[in-house]
């Protein structure tokens, strides 16, 4: 007998089904394809992968044609694939392990993760998991029932009973391309509307109704779905956490944080063995500014998740990025806030050990380290995490470099790399740059804007040599390609710069603040002090010295950041992010008084800040205390009955006396 047969339902799926078929050479027995009515190169492709090809009228019914398809299937076992589906060769040994350990019983079938990407690439990060029962034994009367998400059953033979293992399988058939090519929500909704009209949804199927109308960006009905999917306890069935946790998401993008916390504290409890649970919890207690509970959260998070993979557990509920990813990458923001850099560093350094392919973090790490470590102390510390004889990755540490600005690095890994043919238009700029070769600057700006992916960064790039070799005739002669007003006008502005002209551009200067911050930014990362001064002295708007210092304060360079808070205060325009930082500075000093003055300001500015009021209701003294409750309450009320935030509030109201 065969051992598997992997049977799939497909139509016009010619681009995505080679993929799926070779990722099962060498474990599938038996290719199953049942076609409902392809017009382009299906069947062929198919045939050339030796597949057993059967026709059949689509009847808007996926059970009906599923069962079709297992109907055909000779294997011990049963495997059923979308062609938007793959399975990893990397995984072979747990399958062929499986399916020649596993005893096939009659009431037993298999839940696997399902891998979804749901961005715009393959490559990109955004991932989900979801449970799919896929793999049963053939010849035990099992089959399946429901015309969407369908779903198996043994029907009068008695319960089927759903085991979860470890073999994945990846899916990218949500990502936003599919989506347009296929129209596949509105076949979905056609199938869903015509159960609902038959009155024929379960709690399940209100589930996946919701999945359906939030991947179509309509979290509204995508919410009123998935409450009704939860009215009753469904707790133990495999679909239920990921409804849960899918509502609680939707209630946060809606600010909702009232029901949120409901639904955590009542429901989510339930699966606190996970480390889900708390990373959610600890996202909670950020988001209402009580850091030092989500930092608590968050630490326990990664310590379950590390405790379950040690027992050889399932390590997260629904999401793997909830097991390490999120709460590390929020506990790196709590630690920066809260000035406690060495503690940010450290996680952002175990952020890369665990995934040294993220540019992001790459960057963040490398750019804080390079204002305070040595080059020899930085690059001792990346070739810990890379292998530098590895050419991509002794490519990355060098384009990272090249963005950052850093010369004594760029110049350390080009000498390791055999070539420098791999380097984009805009990495050339970057390089003649920090070489200090103005003449491969010259000719790399000769090229055509087209050859440039991203007009802004070109500019900059543009923008920094014409200020550093005293040349605005070249930005200006490369800026005319662009055939863009906003780089007409910045433009105007670095020329006027060079040529000590600048007259009546208040409006301009401000208006462009964010683009010549990044000018300011990069004359300052590739150590240009005396241009950056004086780009400075000369554009010094309170837009531009504003994210100048707060650009300061995040890299700790506290001292520095200090000097330009110290102009903006004196002529009283620091704006909402400095008098933040500015406050929670202070309150990490333990200079309380200092802190509520400034988070005080804060709030004056934007009354509506919800994650300031914890700090500045804990830190002010009791005859200030119930003014600041009381504008708490006023301008935020709808988050006053969240549990932990009204405990706060009583305890507070208790200390000082308050009524």
């Amino acid at each position: 007998m065969k051992r598997l047969s992997v049977c799939m339902i497909v139509k016009d799926e010619e681009e995505l089904l080679p993929r799926c078929l070779d990722s099962i050479q060498g474990i599938a027995d038996e290719i199953i394809v049942v076609d409902t009515g392809s017009t382009d190169r299906t069947k062929q492709v198919a045939k050339e992968y030796s597949a057993l090809l059967f026709d059949y009228t689509w009847s808007n019914d996926f059970a009906a044609a599923r069962n079709e398809s297992i109907r055909h299937a000779s294997g011990k076992w049963i495997l059923v694939l979308d062609a938007d589906e793959y399975l990893a060769k990397e995984e072979f040994s747990l399958w062929n392990d499986f399916l020649e350990r596993e005893e096939p019983l009659g009431h037993l079938a298999y839940t696997l993760p399902v891998i979804n990407f749901t961005g715009d690439k393959e490559s990109d990060d955004e991932m989900t998991t979801a449970p799919v029962t896929r793999l049963f034994p053939n010849f035990k009367g099992i089959y399946f029932e429901r015309p969407i998400h369908e779903q198996l059953t043994r029907d009068t033979q008695g319960e089927l009973f759903h085991k979860k293992i470890a073999m994945n399988i990846y899916h990218t058939g949500y990502q936003t391309k599919r989506l347009i090519e296929k129209n596949k929500h509105e076949r979905n909704m056609s199938i869903f509307n015509t159960m609902k009209k038959d009155d024929r949804m379960s709690e399940y199927d209100w589930f996946t109704l919701g999945n359906q109308y939030r991947y179509a960006k309509n979290e509204e009905e995508a919410i009123r779905c998935y409450e009704r999917a939860l009215v009753d306890d469904s707790s133990s069935l495999a679909w239920y956490p990921h409804c849960l946790i899918g509502l609680i998401s939707l209630y946060f993008q809606e600010n909702r944080l009232q029901l949120v916390d409901e639904w955590t504290t009542n429901k989510l409890v339930i699966f606190n063995e996970y480390a889900d649970y708390y990373t959610i919890k600890g996202i909670q207690y950020e988001t209402m500014g009580f850091f030092k509970q989500a930092e608590e959260c968050y630490l326990k998070a990664v310590r379950i998740a590390e405790e379950r993979a040690t027992k050889d557990q399932e390590i997260w509920l629904v999401d793997p990025m909830y097991s390490f990813e999120t709460p590390v990458q929020q506990l790196v923001g709590i630690y920066f806030r809260l000035s406690e850099s060495k503690q940010a560093i450290y996680w952002l350094s175990k952020l890369l050990h665990k995934n040294n392919r993220n540019p992001q973090v790459l960057l963040k790490l490398v750019e804080w380290l390079c204002q305070h470590e040595s080059q020899d102390e930085v690059t001792k510390l990346l070739n810990k995490i890379y292998d530098v004889t590895n050419t991509s990755d002794c490519e990355l540490l060098f384009k990272v470099s090249l963005v950052l600005g850093q010369a004594g690095l760029v110049r350390y890994y080009a000498g390791l790399l055999s070539t420098l043919e791999n380097l984009s238009s805009l990495d050339l700029l970057r390089y003649a740059i920090i070489m200090e070769d103005e003449k491969a600057w010259l000719d790399y700006s000769d090229l055509h804007q087209s050859v440039y992916k991203n007009q802004f960064q070109a500019w900059i790039q543009l923008a920094v040599g014409a200020i550093k070799w005293n040349n605005p005739s070249k930005l200006q002669d490369v800026a005319k390609q662009y055939q863009n007003k906003s780089l007409d006008d910045l433009t105007v502005i670095i020329g006027s710069f060079i040529q000590g002209n600048l007259g009546n551009e208040d409006q301009m200067l401000i208006q462009y603040a964010d683009n010549l911050f990044s000018v300011a930014k990069q004359l300052f990362l590739i150590k240009d002090y005396e241009n950056f001064d004086k780009f400075i002295h000369v554009l010094k708007t309170p837009e531009l010295i504003n994210q100048l210092a707060n650009y300061f304060f995040n890299l700790g360079l506290t001292e520095l950041a200090m000097n330009y808070y110290s102009i903006l205060l004196a002529e009283q325009r620091l704006d909402l992010s400095s008098l933040v930082n500015l406050g929670m500075y202070h309150a990490n000093q333990h200079y309380y008084q200092d802190a509520i003055e400034f988070l005080s300001a804060a709030v004056q500015q934007n009354p509506s800040s919800k994650h300031l009021y914890y700090s500045l209701i804990k830190h002010a003294d009791n005859e200030s205390k119930f003014s600041y409750i009381d504008q708490f309450m006023d301008e935020c009320s709808e988050f006053i009955d969240i549990s932990f935030v009204k405990e706060f509030l009583t305890k507070e109201k208790q200390t000082s006396g308050i009524r």
